[in-house]
């Protein structure tokens, strides 16, 4: 991908391109805590036009979705709108404190567990403990069905507590503890409880990192690390993001658990993930319009309550000659429940786009891989003898040799177009 190192980087510049999300109006930052080097670490989001707090800055990220109104409303009235900024006394920088950190203290029945994590099934006295100098702290713990209850404590002060029971699959899950701690030394400390839900087959609370927010150099912000803990992004993206210009700006609008390491490059999401820079609704984009070189989105659609409004507002932020790319389900089975809502054909991909100038429109996905997703949603796949299934998907994948591109139209797994804003 194309790394536009000599212009200043996409999340650099969230400041000056994010807007109200309702009026689309200018926002002030109040309350504001800077680095040195002048980057907004945190602060309220004010819109002027409507009269009240939109927003949050919290370690970098911008929320639009899942911050405390109250709380910040409460923040911005003692503070005051003019208030000056409070400015830390050195740069900062992200730091990863894995399982077998050697810095973190274990007490009680640890293990380690497929090398991947410190496990423990939710003994009195298990306790995970990190000291160090740090200002914001969060912690990345395994959700499933035999998960427990983990309490946080941050300098011995209760910081919250998290049930851990997902009732499908495992999902390694992010979650803050603390942030913008005085500058200083600071012990955090997850807990298990030995509690758990109704449900969960047992108490276990299985760690895998913490991500603390500690001094760094001085200067600007260090390149992104490159991490992707979802789909990956399609090759006709790939393609398109090298075709954008160097100083230019790219939105992957809902992009999941997902940073890349392009610096034009600002990912939106409405889930609390770790990875993305800003928190929002893709119904209600928080950007000033026009400001997106490409805007591209894998899989979101069909999650949206409204993807007509989801696809005029990626239309709205694209700039005049910019480019647009979207992909969604077509005869995918319903996943991510509850929020799947609408799937589309060729057909319907290109009306939720029409107000583009549509280039292509594609779809994707051969029949063996469709219908095997769907055996397996099904339950068919479980119940079925595993000699069986493994003959009936060989089987299927032969097929697939007899389903020529212009065919699989009416039978692909998702659907996707490529469009471009008039000038």
């Amino acid at each position: 991908m194309c790394r536009a190192t000599a212009h200043p980087s996409g999340l650099a510049r969230l400041a000056r391109i994010t807007r109200c999300p309702d009026c689309k109006g200018e926002l002030l930052p109040a309350c504001r805590v800077l680095t040195p080097a002048g980057r907004l670490k945190s602060g309220v989001l004010f819109c002027p036009a409507c009269g009240g707090v939109k927003g949050t800055v919290r370690n970098f990220k911008y929320d639009f979705v899942h911050f405390d109104a109250q709380a910040a409303g409460e923040r911005l009235r003692r503070s005051g709108i003019e208030a000056p900024p409070s400015v830390l006394p050195y740069e900062v920088a992200e730091e990863v404190v894995a399982f077998d950190d050697p810095r973190l203290t274990l007490r009680g029945a640890w293990e380690s567990w497929d090398g991947r994590y410190r496990l423990s099934h939710g003994a009195a006295g298990d306790e995970l403990a990190f000291a160090g100098e740090f200002l914001d702290v969060s912690a990345r713990l395994l959700k499933h069905p035999w998960s427990g209850r983990a309490r946080f404590l941050v300098d011995g002060v209760p910081a919250g507590e998290v049930d851990l029971y997902q009732p499908k699959w495992s999902t390694v899950t992010w979650f803050p503890i603390a942030g913008d701690l005085a500058p200083g030394p600071h012990e955090v400390r997850i807990v298990p409880t030995g509690g758990k839900h109704p449900e969960a087959a047992g108490s276990q609370v299985l760690f895998h990192e913490l991500i603390v927010t500690r001094p760094g150099y001085a200067g600007a912000a260090s390149p992104a690390k490159e991490t992707n803990r979802v789909l990956p992004v399609f090759p006709a993206v790939v393609e398109l993001m090298k075709q954008a210009p160097a100083d230019g700006l790219i939105l992957d609008c809902g992009g999941g658990d997902r940073a890349l390491g392009d610096p034009r490059y600002i990912n939106v999401d409405y889930q609390q993930y770790q990875l993305p820079a800003v928190y929002g609704d893709a119904m209600k984009l928080p950007f000033e319009s026009g400001v997106f070189d490409l805007v591209f989105s894998q899989a979101l659609l069909e999650h949206v309550a409204n993807p007509f409004a989801a696809a005029a507002e990626m239309a709205r932020v694209t700039r005049p000659g910019g480019v647009l790319w979207a992909g969604m389900a077509f005869l995918q089975p319903v996943h991510a429940v509850p929020s799947h809502y609408f799937n589309a054909t060729a057909w319907g991909i290109e009306e939720l786009f029409k107000q583009l100038e549509i280039e292509e429109v594609s779809w994707f996905g051969e029949l063996s891989f469709t219908i095997e997703w769907l055996l397996k949603e099904s339950g068919a796949a479980g119940r079925m003898e595993a000699g069986e299934y493994a003959a009936l998907i060989e089987r299927l994948k032969s097929l697939d040799a007899l389903v020529p591109y212009e065919a699989l139209r009416a039978v692909a797994s998702g659907v996707a177009v490529r469009a471009h804003k008039p000038a």
